[in-house]
């Protein structure tokens, strides 16, 4: 966050290099391995269906800690957290400077990058990068001013973080070829697509004035599991009063006190 606001181009260079990067190593390997389509399918391809099931909250969930700095040292945090940016596509960087306007704005619906307010579902899972775009570009001219430059600047990392997501794409098809690109990556992805916006979807609940509750959920099978294999991803009421702990799930708040958010004139009440 401080590098956000005390350089304009901390994103712009981050996108810049990544790029660069990805191009690089995207043909070093296409280079040594090419690109085959060979679809031919044995037994043992049937439980990579189980895969999905048990990854399906990991990445992100590694990736959300490491947004927190919860994983020690700082340097093995970075590597982690890039790694799972990777794997998500959207980088590390970007990701945790959004991650911390959820926290500082939960639920503001101008300065919060995904407050599930008045959507459906579908609208919510389908929507969290443009709406994490619309509100670091915010937070951009509030810190720096609206102008010609500036919105240069906005433009450029656009097109840039796009280029990113491609050549982030191009890396997992390379790296596993076609086939596996289609029974292990995309299944995985999208499972973790799902459950981290189902997270913030269905932890936070808007109430009838407006304000929203942030909440514990594990009351049935599918939060309980989930919980499992992501670290405690539905304790989100736990991890908003202490995001610095690894699986909010182990710590111990008082679930009679509400977290209401969004609500000026109520605050927070603890």
């Amino acid at each position: 966050m401080n590098k956000f606001k005390v350089n304009p181009h901390y994103l712009l260079l981050y996108c810049l290099f990544s790029l660069f990067l990805f191009i690089g190593i995207d043909y070093a390997i296409f280079s040594v391995r090419g690109l085959s389509f060979d679809f031919q399918f044995s037994s043992y391809d049937f439980w990579l269906i189980l895969l999905p099931v048990f990854l399906c909250g990991l990445p992100s969930s590694i990736m959300h800690n490491c947004a927190h700095n919860n994983i020690k040292p700082r340097l093995l945090n970075l590597v982690v957290g890039e790694l799972c940016g990777t794997f998500m596509l959207y980088g590390f960087r970007g990701f945790a400077l959004a991650h911390m306007f959820h926290h500082i704005h939960p639920d503001d619906p101008l300065m919060d990058p995904h407050p599930p307010q008045g959507q459906s579902f579908l609208r919510f899972v389908i929507s969290p990068i443009k709406s994490t775009l619309v509100v670091v570009e915010r937070a951009y001219y509030r810190n720096y001013g609206k102008n010609s430059q500036t919105e240069l600047n906005i433009k450029a990392q656009l097109v840039l973080f796009n280029l990113c997501l491609v050549a982030r794409t191009l890396f997992w098809l390379f790296l596993l070829g076609p086939k596996y690109f289609l029974l292990v990556y995309l299944p995985v992805y999208f499972a973790n697509i799902f459950v981290f916006a189902h997270i913030n979807f269905a932890a936070h609940k808007e109430r009838s004035d407006g304000s929203s509750e942030i909440l514990n959920l594990n009351h049935n099978f599918y939060y309980q599991f989930i919980n499992i294999v992501s670290f405690g991803g539905y304790f989100h009421k736990s991890h908003h009063l202490k995001p610095g702990a690894f699986n909010p799930a182990k710590i111990r708040i008082l679930e009679d006190k509400v977290y209401i958010t969004n609500q000026r004139s109520v605050g927070i009440q603890l």
